[in-house]
């Protein structure tokens, strides 16, 4: 096929970024057109299976050496390039001729160099005898204009493309990775408060269907998107959408020697723009998806939102791998040769990472992720390895890293290797711990582990590992609260305001998995507590998986990833009211609030079987002088909120932690910021 004499016969060795950045595929394209409409001749010095000529694979009989000796080759090529190459530079055609004249970086250099070559040429007429098909070159031909145009437009049009397909899948990757940063930023500029404070309640907080975020739409579709969120999403499949189907432009006049009418080269220019556009995604679907995600320090945006933008950058990702493939099989099929390219290494290796983004997607189901998490992450990664090795593979054995396609792919694995590597250095940092379990209900333990000292800041979680309980699968760990032993210990609740915070304040944070949360967090205070007993306490409500085998026990190895942050706290420090609303098990991610704000008023009901979970937190609640805790029914969070509100308080702060359909009743009367996973 004759692209892939494009693919094979006329690139670098090896690339050093991407095309365009600074590869050039075909500079001079004069030279490389002369070269070109001659890579099939039979030389007099080549091997006899040549004969049919080399066109099916830029890959004949003739070995560099025979080029290189070769003197009708040498001549031949240097009368082409002397008429044609008029304005390029002496010594990039000397370069040209040194690298290419004998192959693609063979290491074997002709006997002539171009100059000497000319020389050679003094004093002979002009060669005006072209090349007869199957002729052997023993002569010095003269080259046909035409078919030199042809070629030299064709090598034009397709550097341009892939240039242009570069510059897109930046402009894509960078647009996407600085838009939550410039959005932050903007936040933050003078008199932006009480603008943003008019704005987002309309047009960032609200959810886009109904009262559906952080409890899932109906059938298990997945959780609705705010406003906020769906402006990112639809300025990302706009861009997508724009970078994909703009900026082609077809070369048929003469005629285009690799494709022969302008469908062909316009859909080999589509293809390739959609598997660059896929790899330039790759990166962002890994680094959204992270713990260690540097947007999370940069920006202000939650790490539920970077999730659920995750979801929705994977299925674009998705989309455009399985658009390649489509439409690289359309246009093999178009030109005859899709029986034979089924059998390369390469296409079987493409079509093993479409297949398993295909099924990544749906294996990514909120139905399949809510009947076997465990089953379902180790599914997820699995396939993101096939994913990335068969990328990998598909462009190693199609471009031997010439193009500088891998160059994606390596900053994908930097970003998964940056995450995994930050993970042990927090697990190490915290060491190997002993745990206390103590069973509080039937379906709730409490887990102990001393000696570990964070600096107290609310909206934090970590992940914890219990690799004995499943010696099988040791890496298998869940994201918990946190709250400080010495709170729950602590009988005095005298608040004194301070104005910054300490390494004995204490902090505590949803349990991002199980539960979900909303939360408008204003302002900061602290309160004085005993800090006698250093350690952290986790709460977990036992369900299929791992957490079900946590019983009583009195030393349980436990490693600790953590702490992370979760939602920004940053605005809890403004208000001059904080309503803490939890339900049920949810009560450990608001816990920390009440130590930092000196203004509280605490909401918590639970089901009646978790009254031994009350008594358990009773101790931590005993000084909060405004606290109601329904045991057996529900929170009418309207009449409270109204209540709260006629108080007649400037600025009143919500959090929201419990069951989804309670976060979102709360979202549905206040503005509040939500998260779920």
């Amino acid at each position: 096929m004759k692209v892939g004499i494009f693919f094979t016969t006329v690139l670098p060795n090896t690339a050093s970024a991407l095309i365009g950045y600074p590869i050039t595929m075909y500079d001079p394209n004069c030279a490389f057109a002369c070269r070109d409409i001659f890579a099939s001749a039979m030389l007099t010095c080549s091997g006899h299976d040549n004969a049919s000529g080399a066109h099916s694979h830029g890959q004949g009989a003739t070995s560099p050496g025979c080029y290189a000796s070769d003197s009708s080759w040498l001549t031949t090529l240097a009368n082409c390039i002397n008429a044609t190459c008029t304005d390029i530079a002496p010594w990039k055609l000397e370069k040209y001729w040194t690298e290419r004249v004998t192959g693609r970086f063979t290491g074997v250099e002709p006997k002539w160099t171009y100059q000497q070559t000319l020389d050679q040429m003094q004093g002979t007429e002009r060669p005006t005898r072209l090349l007869e098909e199957d002729e052997m070159l023993d002569f010095t031909a003269a080259f046909n204009k035409e078919t030199w145009e042809s070629t030299r437009g064709a090598l034009e049009h397709f550097e341009n493309a892939e240039r242009k397909h570069s510059r897109y899948g930046i402009v894509l990757l960078v647009v996407s990775f600085a838009t939550p940063i410039l959005v932050t930023c903007l936040g933050r500029l003078p008199y932006m408060t009480s603008f943003l404070a008019k704005v987002k309640p309309r047009l960032v907080w609200p959810s886009l269907v109904g009262s559906y975020h952080v409890r899932s739409l109906p059938f298990s579709l997945g959780n609705a998107p705010t406003i906020g969120q769906i402006w990112y999403i639809a300025l990302f499949v706009i861009l997508n959408l724009a970078l994909t189907a703009g900026g082609y432009k077809s070369f048929q006049y003469p005629s285009n020697a690799w494709f022969p009418d302008a469908w062909q080269e316009i859909m080999a220019y589509v293809s390739a723009r959609t598997g660059v556009l896929a790899f330039a995604l790759a990166p962002l679907v890994i680094l959204f998806s992270g713990r260690n995600n540097v947007l999370l320090w940069l920006t202000n945006w939650s790490h539920s939102t970077y999730m659920l933008l995750h979801r929705w950058v994977a299925r674009i990702f998705t989309l455009q791998v399985v658009l390649h493939s489509i439409l690289e099989f359309m246009l093999y099929k178009r030109q005859g040769s899709v029986d034979a390219e089924q059998k390369e290494p390469y296409w079987i290796w493409g079509i093993v990472a479409t297949i398993a983004c295909v099924i990544m997607v749906i294996v990514s189901s909120l139905w399949f992720r809510r009947a076997s998490y465990e089953i379902f992450l180790i599914m997820h990664i699995t396939l993101a390895i096939f994913v990335l090795v068969g990328s990998w593979y598909h462009i190693e054995l199609l471009f031997a890293r010439r193009w500088g396609y891998e160059f994606w792919l390596y900053a994908a694995c930097a970003v998964w290797f940056f995450d995994r590597g930050a993970r042990v250095a927090r697990v190490l940092k915290n060491g190997m711990r002993r745990a206390e379990v103590t069973q509080i209900t039937d379906d709730i333990v409490r887990i102990d582990v001393k000696g570990v000292r964070w600096d107290a800041r609310p909206g934090r979680h970590t992940y914890a590992y219990f690799p004995t309980l499943n010696p099988l699968r040791p890496w298998e760990n869940h994201p918990f609260s946190v709250v400080p032993t010495a709170l729950l210990q602590s009988r005095s609740h005298s608040l004194a305001n301070t104005a910054s915070s300490s390494s004995s304040e204490h902090e505590a944070i949803a349990d991002v998995e199980k539960s979900g949360a909303a939360s408008a967090i204003h302002a900061r205070a602290t309160r004085t507590v005993r800090t006698d007993i250093s350690g952290i306490s986790l709460y977990v409500r036992k369900s299929n998986g791992l957490t079900k085998a946590l019983t009583a026990r009195a030393s349980l190895l436990t490693l600790l990833d953590g702490p992370y942050p979760n939602n920004s706290t940053a605005a809890v420090r403004r208000t001059d009211r904080l309503v803490l609303i939890a339900g049920g098990i949810g009560i450990t991610a608001v816990l920390p609030f009440i130590a930092h704000h000196p203004n509280v008023s605490l909401h918590w009901s639970v089901k009646t079987s978790s009254q031994d979970l009350v008594d358990d937190l009773a101790m931590a609640l005993e000084g909060l002088r405004e606290k109601s805790v329904s045991v057996g029914a529900r929170l009418e969070v309207e009449d409270l909120l109204e209540r709260e509100e006629s108080e007649g308080w400037s600025r009143i702060g919500v959090v929201v932690c419990g069951p989804g359909r309670l976060c979102d009743d709360v979202r549905s009367i206040l503005d509040v910021e939500a998260f779920s996973w």
